[in-house]
């Protein structure tokens, strides 16, 4: 888990916080502790409370009416290949009305010509650039693999 979250880290950026609800995966006390020790702060989401999340609501609302409820997937294989379709679709060719009409990957380019990513639509996400460039995440291998 610590290795997915750095590697997300190292490609997009460190964010200020990770909001996430209280499943089990973020209440180790090894992932709270590396989060800490690399300056990312932690947003829980309160139970029944969805609301606190709407980025990732409106996400899971839009995936399940544009690909799920219009696709009958018997097979690992074929749920691979239906997802990365319609990722695909999501992040290279849909417009997103809060990125100006541009689709993410055109955002994301432009932020990167610019050089800066402060007016991301999510801003609190990603610290400053010039903090990337001079600070490095402790390395996962750093901290116990135990989950406790």
């Amino acid at each position: 888990m610590l290795g997915v979250l750095a590697e997300a880290i190292e490609q997009h950026g460190m964010p200020e916080y990770i909001r996430s609800d209280n499943g089990p995966e973020f209440i180790a006390r090894v992932i709270q502790r590396w989060l800490k020790e690399n300056g990312i702060k932690t947003i829980y989401i309160e139970p029944g409370c969805p609301w606190q999340n709407g980025y990732a609501e409106s996400f899971n609302g839009r995936f399940r009416r544009e690909c799920l409820n219009r696709e009958l997937i018997y097979t690992l294989s074929e749920g691979l290949v239906v997802f990365e379709d319609w990722r695909r679709y999501y992040n290279q060719e849909r417009p997103h009305r809060s990125l100006g009409l541009q689709t993410p990957a055109q955002f994301a380019k432009n932020q990167r010509e610019q050089g800066s990513g402060s007016s991301r639509a999510t801003p609190a996400f990603h610290r400053n650039l010039e903090w990337q460039q001079n600070n490095k995440l402790k390395p996962p291998e750093t901290v116990s693999s135990q989950v406790v």
